[in-house]
């Protein structure tokens, strides 16, 4: 059967040159394109028997939304794919390349690949594809080294980092911690808990708490 790829990304000159590539590179493949999420859904929905989508090809944000959309950005669209039980090889090729972005799309909907979409990354998406195509999976290296970074921040911590690291968004003077961290039911002091924070600064290389509670948004630990 004809491998059939859908691109799903609001930017014309993005999906008119990867539509080129890809047809040069693949040229008995078919290619359809949607510039929004809702249409990407409708198309999935059409070929669903005939000429079924073998690979979906994504981007994460669309800044060109129509009033009624009801799709609006990437995620919505694997949301309702995963609650519909339609199951599409997937490839992300997305600008984003912050793990707060990364993280929760990679651990809820499992894409088969993600790709950092740079002015040079044809190339990589076409290995991507022919990897995802032979039920393989690929990650850019940017991808790679992010994950291992949250990992290892995130194993160096213990229970009571977590509890910190839970509980920050939320304190803003000393007293808002009171009874809050427990090490074996027992609430630990503030002078405890400062200097756990100040070690959390030192470990993700921040110089305050503003700066610690942003590292770790961007780094999906929070």
């Amino acid at each position: 059967m004809q491998k059939h790829i859908l691109i799903v990304d609001d930017h014309e000159d993005v999906f008119e040159n990867l539509e080129r590539k890809i047809l040069s590179a693949f040229n008995d493949f078919k290619i359809s394109i949607a510039d929004n999420c809702d249409d990407g859904h409708d198309l999935i929905k059409k070929h669903k028997i005939t000429n079924p989508i073998s690979l979906l090809i994504l981007d994460l944000t669309f800044k060109l939304v129509k009033p009624n959309a009801i799709l609006t950005k990437g995620k919505s669209l694997l949301a309702i794919l995963k609650k519909e039980n339609i199951e599409i090889p997937t490839i992300i090729y997305s600008s984003h390349d912050e793990m707060e972005h990364i993280y929760p799309v990679i651990t809820n909907y499992h894409p088969n690949a993600y790709v950092i979409k740079s002015n040079s990354s044809s190339k990589e998406l076409l290995f991507a594809i022919s990897e995802v195509l032979l039920g393989k999976t690929y990650f850019s290296q940017t991808v790679h080294k992010l994950q291992l970074k949250r990992f290892q921040y995130a194993f160096s911590m213990d229970n009571i980092d977590e509890q910190i690291i839970h509980f920050l968004p939320n304190a803003n003077t000393m007293t808002d911690w009171e009874g809050k961290i427990l090490k074996e039911n027992v609430p630990i002091s503030y002078k405890s808990i400062k200097l756990r924070i100040e070690l959390l600064c030192q470990k993700l290389e921040v110089e305050n708490e503003k700066q610690l509670l942003l590292k770790l948004q961007r780094l999906a630990i929070l």
